[in-house]
């Protein structure tokens, strides 16, 4: 009987070799197809893409303390290629990392913080995000077209500089090219994935990115004075942006816009680093 369990366990342990022999298979590539397909959804949002966002909650040195709790909003639908859409009203959040005022260090205020999570449909993804530009509310306000009948809206100039008529489909032009088009939630436009800048206008072939009111050549700081991107969080540490003022406080109001690049997402994309505090009065 012993003998009998021995035989059946080794031609059990024997059989997928058999069967690899007899087919002329190999048994490993199933595995690997589906590691493959692992990668690729372990990116979600891919590298590359533009997120335009409105903040829910205002980012200011003298009152947001580290960990404080960052939310915006997505203000287009942004598309993600293979059929995939981040929709408008999906939330980024992310947290302050550290602030420091005048006299602690530093002869400048100074905010630092991450946005790098992003909500796709019932999930919730971790993204490594640059940021691009800022916008103050008044510069948010001042290129938001104002209607003038159902279908077309006074032309103006995005945020950054960027000529556009708001017209359904109208075209938008940097100097005399065309780099994109408005739509009835902002301007779709395509650039180089790798560097973000304009290649020209809207091909059925390519990915168009969303931008919203900002310019394809946006970058920087509008609309805030003396307000500057100290660290965009293309360099180490990455996804941290540190923005820095002369004044007594940074203050970026809600209701300001921040336009992002995905630079990685899933769950090996940075995480916030956690730092002892440094603010004041806290």
């Amino acid at each position: 009987m012993r003998n009998n369990l021995r035989m059946l366990g080794l031609a059990l342990c024997l059989t997928p070799m058999y069967l690899q022999a007899a087919t002329g298979q190999d048994l490993k590539p199933a595995y690997q197809t589906a590691q493959g397909q692992n990668t690729r959804s372990a990116e979600p949002i891919p590298v590359g893409t533009i997120l335009p966002v409105s903040l829910n909650t205002a980012l200011r040195s003298d009152k947001s303390g580290s960990g404080t709790t960052i939310i915006a909003t997505v203000m287009q639908d942004v598309p993600l290629g293979r059929g995939e859409t981040l929709r408008k009203g999906s939330k980024v959040t992310g947290r302050v990392v550290e602030v420091i005022t005048p006299g602690k260090g530093s002869d400048e205020s100074l905010i630092s913080f991450q946005l790098n999570q992003v909500q796709l449909g019932n999930q919730t993804f971790q993204i490594t995000a640059t940021l691009r530009a800022i916008a103050s509310r008044t510069a948010v306000l001042d290129a938001t077209p104002e209607l003038t009948s159902s279908e077309y809206a006074d032309n103006t100039i995005e945020i950054g500089g960027d000529q556009i008529s708001y017209g359904e489909g109208g075209p938008v032009m940097v100097g005399s090219q065309v780099v994109g088009k408005y739509t009835s939630q902002g301007v779709l436009a395509n650039v180089d994935q790798n560097s973000a800048a304009p290649s020209g206008g809207i091909e059925d072939n390519a990915r168009p990115q969303a931008f919203w009111l900002f310019s394809v050549n946006a970058r920087g700081a509008y609309g805030f004075g003396d307000l500057t991107i100290l660290q965009s969080g293309r360099t180490e540490p990455l996804g941290e942006v540190t923005l820095a003022s002369n004044r007594k406080a940074v203050r970026v109001d809600k209701g300001s816009a921040m336009l992002l690049r995905v630079n990685g997402s899933g769950p090996e994309s940075v995480q916030a680093r956690t730092i002892p505090s440094r603010e004041t009065g806290q």
